[in-house]
């Protein structure tokens, strides 16, 4: 592990083994908004008493487009400094600059004049395109931003108040399993190879049925395969999935990518290890973590609708990572383990994805209730 190169770019993201990642938090108390350790992947929260910032006659006295324009460049800033990740940052301010446009339309042209009712309003406030009701997970997406945005004003010295606080928590809501089977798998591996000479799209597969993510697909290079090693490096997942090493324990994958490595090897035999995998960059378009992960999803759907595995609202790629989570788990028996092949940092999630229940099975029954 000590050989892995340092990277540039979003890969800065992503430290060696042997440096730590993490930054120690601290400061006092502060009244109205919890301090919590600094974490990568979240917004830094306040860790000191509120100063109010120069030009700004009194706390909220701030446009709201020009506060906006402020925390952006706060949150760019934190990007630049590994605490959250460029996929993080565009979301959120996609839905910050929307925000910023409803509350104006209501009148809200000042960060004193965002009031709890202003923004629970835009928490549920239809899509704009079509006129239909936004999902559970987008009323939670806008109530993070929303949150995020004055924890950073409150650091900034725009305001000391945070009507973020009083709104209501969104109950999250566990994604539905629908995990294929070794047969399935078997017809998705021999649809992989489609034509003669392909070798992206199986190297693809075979990357996600290790265990990869398909926004990890994109990011694995060459170099981050050891063939001799039988391990890949497994990267890029933004704040959702822990870096780490994936073992190459099935032999078609093992196959597959050697033929990859062969056919970019062959194509570039200087530059072939910083190439994408499973991604090839096409020259004069944006190429970034959101265009690779896109790419190599379609990649992956497509050899799932030619084997007949792509059921809209029943199974999709996300299938293939949860055959990916029972199958390990069902060789080690622990939650513990298939958190640590998909990179989760949270064993409910890993729990729920290998369909193991476990306070079922650990609760204790109550009076007169059978032990189940």
């Amino acid at each position: 592990m000590d050989g892995v190169p340092r990277r540039a770019g979003r890969y800065r993201l992503h430290p060696p083994w042997n440096e730590p990642d993490g930054v120690a938090g601290g400061g006092p108390a502060v009244s109205g908004f919890r301090k919590r350790t600094v974490r990568n992947g979240r917004l830094l929260r306040p860790d000191g008493p509120f100063v109010l910032r120069a030009g700004v006659p009194m706390p909220g006295a701030m446009l709201l487009p020009d506060a906006a324009d402020l925390v952006l460049v706060d949150w760019r800033a934190q990007v630049d400094a590994g605490h959250i990740s460029d996929g993080t940052l565009d979301t959120h301010s996609k839905h910050l600059a929307r925000m910023v446009a409803y509350a104006s339309a209501r009148g809200a042209e000042m960060v004193c004049d965002l009031t709890s009712n202003v923004l629970l309003d835009w928490m549920h406030a239809v899509n704009a395109y079509t006129g239909s009701p936004v999902s559970p997970t987008t009323v939670g997406v806008r109530r993070g931003i929303v949150a995020g945005f004055f924890y950073t004003c409150f650091r900034l010295g725009i305001t000391d108040v945070n009507p973020a606080a009083v709104l209501p928590s969104v109950p999250k809501v566990l994604r539905a399993v629908n995990a294929f089977t070794e047969t399935d798998v078997d017809r998705l591996k021999a649809a992989a190879v489609y034509r003669f000479g392909e070798t992206k799209a199986p190297a693809a597969v075979a990357l996600c049925l290790l265990g990869c993510s398909s926004g990890e697909v994109g990011a694995v290079a060459g170099r981050d395969v050891r063939l001799l090693d039988r391990l890949v490096r497994a990267h890029g997942g933004s704040d959702r999935y822990t870096e780490r090493w994936l073992p190459v324990d099935d032999d078609w994958c093992f196959d597959k990518l050697a033929a990859r490595l062969r056919a970019m090897a062959d194509a570039d035999p200087d530059g072939w290890q910083d190439r994408p995998v499973a991604y090839d960059p096409r020259p004069g378009t944006r190429d970034d973590f959101r265009v690779r992960a896109a790419a190599t999803s379609r990649i992956i759907t497509d050899v799932l609708t030619r084997a007949g595995l792509k059921h809209d609202g029943v199974t999709r790629v996300a299938s293939i990572t949860e055959y990916v989570a029972r199958r390990v788990f069902l060789e080690t028996g622990r939650v513990e383990a298939v958190a640590a092949r998909l990179g989760l940092n949270k064993l409910d999630q890993a729990a729920h994805i290998c369909g193991y229940d476990w306070k079922t099975e650990f609760r204790q029954p109550g009076p007169g209730e059978v032990t189940p």
